[in-house]
């Protein structure tokens, strides 16, 4: 069985001289599944999202290429959440660059308790007066902001910041659509679905067979490798495949969805011979779908930003 599928295996138009008319290159989305190496008897972290972690990996020997889909994109998700400082937390968060410096420490919390009396006043004459009406029964809610509201016609800056929080993995969805043009090209599609799927599953851990142990853990699921690449009709790299788009961390796959009737009707082929002795029997059908969503195992930083990702 050859190491790579590929569809379509021939371009959308076939020419031999540029007067033919003849696509010159096609883009693919490369997909390379690998393994974790797990050492035995060692206790490690494997972690991909650890900066410089060196964690080893077996590669599978097969690779796909699959004809770009109709939708390309990424989005980068920073965290931020809103945070109310108020006027002291202002003034002693002002106060940490002071490097130790005791006489301005000390004038910064006196200019900070200033700051904050008037706010300090109006909430304790909120709580009397929210008190009071709990005392008699009374119906009514006030804090300081509506004291100062309903006097002064003002509120009191609650001195609002955004705070970076974390980045979120990045997540990637591609839908493709088959059409078998020959039993070559539907033998093709056949292993690639069957690669994709079978990547993503766990499998049982080692042991005897028959025994409990072997099937008392799973073993995690492959990684996958995705690269935008760009081959001429022959299937040979081109050099701008570098340069294509964007860069994909290693990503986990986290759906697959093969629909086999995406026309709403159920049509196949006559029986396709299969397996790398062409003994095996498999019925096909004209075309299928497959929908994949991957999720990176690495953040996306300002150097990465300038790799290419």
């Amino acid at each position: 069985m050859s190491n790579i599928f590929r569809y379509p295996l021939q371009p959308p138009v076939v020419g031999n001289t540029a007067s033919d008319g003849g696509t010159d290159m096609v883009d693919y989305v490369m997909f390379k599944r690998k393994r974790l190496t797990y050492k035995d008897n060692a206790i490690n972290y494997y972690g991909l999202n650890l900066p410089d972690n060196d964690v080893k990996t077996k590669p599978n020997p097969v690779t796909v290429y699959i004809a770009m889909p109709k939708a390309i994109q990424t989005a980068y998700q920073p965290v931020y959440r809103s945070v109310n400082l108020g006027v002291a937390g202002m003034a002693i968060a002002g106060a940490v660059g002071t490097d130790g410096n005791v006489e301005g420490l000390t004038a910064t919390l006196q200019e900070a308790a200033r700051a904050a009396l008037p706010e300090f006043e109006a909430g304790a004459l909120a709580q009397i007066a929210s008190g009071a009406s709990q005392a008699l029964g009374l119906a009514g809610q006030v804090d300081a902001n509506t004291l100062m509201n309903l006097s002064q016609g003002k509120v009191f800056n609650p001195y609002t910041e955004q705070l970076f929080s974390n980045m979120q993995f990045r997540q990637h969805t591609f839908n493709f659509k088959f059409f078998a043009r020959s039993q070559s090209e539907a033998i093709q599609i056949h292993n690639i679905i069957r690669y994709m799927k079978e990547g993503a599953m766990p499998k049982y851990g080692d042991g005897e067979k028959g025994s409990t142990n072997r099937r008392r853990f799973f073993e995690v699921p492959d990684k996958y490798d995705i690269k935008f690449v760009r081959m001429d009709p022959t299937g040979r790299m081109s050099t701008s495949s570098d340069y294509l788009h964007f860069k994909i961390h290693t990503s986990v796959c986290t759906s697959i969805n093969v629909n086999y009737t995406p026309d709403g009707q159920y049509n196949s082929f006559k029986d396709v011979l299969m397996g790398s002795d062409q003994t095996k029997i498999g019925v096909h059908v004209p075309a299928v779908t497959m929908a994949l969503q991957f999720t990176e195992t690495k953040f996306v930083t300002q150097e990465e930003i300038t790799q290419g990702y």
